[in-house]
């Protein structure tokens, strides 16, 4: 099990390859690849698909993100898991700070316009937000999650990403690298979070004799 200050290096790190990511996504060589697999994707479409690709598209949008980041905390902390209220907020707001200053750092302009179903909501693609927003809810259920119920929350939480993923490649508003930003966005908010909330000085401050004080610290960031 690292320890806090380990887990702070270890997330700083993710954040470093999510920007060095973002970098290499704008080169040209690898934009000609992901326009070549949107593409072939694109050629996959039916009424069908495009209606669950739209609809996960719904349900993890910035509002529904946000929202989620407010509405959870609240509740855990009115069922006095507080510890958990402040590690799912935590979490759910370093990956949205992250992603928003990706987005404005990287500035990667999205796949063509002829490869759209639907206009994309921003004009900047790296990283995903709608599955930076998959990932953190995914991540949020296993924190939440007690017992043997982690394991089906866990896959359930993979399924739900990925298929947020898929979905917005589908759309053809995204490119690969976009949705794995999205991941490695909450991936370092996850490790970063768990860190800075195990240094002495933090948990000595974090609220006592909870409900969540039964909970083990560690969580596998292989449940993302």
């Amino acid at each position: 099990m690292f320890s806090g200050g380990r887990k702070l290096v270890c997330g700083s790190a993710v954040l470093v390859a999510l920007f060095a990511l973002g970098a290499v996504a704008k080169t040209a060589t690898l934009t000609r690849w992901d326009t070549a697999f949107d593409e072939e994707l694109a050629e996959r479409r039916t009424s069908g698909l495009t209606w669950l690709a739209k609809a996960a598209t719904e349900m993890s949008q910035t509002s529904v993100g946000v929202a989620l980041a407010l509405l959870l905390p609240l509740v855990l902390w009115m069922s006095h898991r507080r510890r958990d209220a402040v590690r799912v907020l935590l979490v759910f707001v370093g990956a949205l700070t992250a992603t928003l200053v990706a987005k404005v750092t990287v500035a990667e302009h999205r796949p063509p316009a002829r490869s759209w179903v639907e206009v994309p909501d921003n004009a900047q693609s790296f990283p995903s937000g709608h599955t930076t927003i998959a990932a953190a809810l995914a991540l949020a259920l296993v924190l939440v999650v007690r017992g043997r119920a982690r394991v089906p929350a866990a896959v359930l939480g993979v399924l739900l990403t990925a298929g947020v993923a898929l979905a917005r490649m589908y759309l053809g508003v995204h490119h690969p690298p976009d949705v794995a930003g999205g991941v490695l966005s909450v991936t370092a908010a996850l490790l970063l979070t768990l860190g800075f909330l195990e240094l002495p000085p933090v948990a000595r401050r974090l609220p006592r004799g909870d409900r969540s004080d039964d909970e083990p610290r560690k969580v596998a960031a292989a449940s993302l």
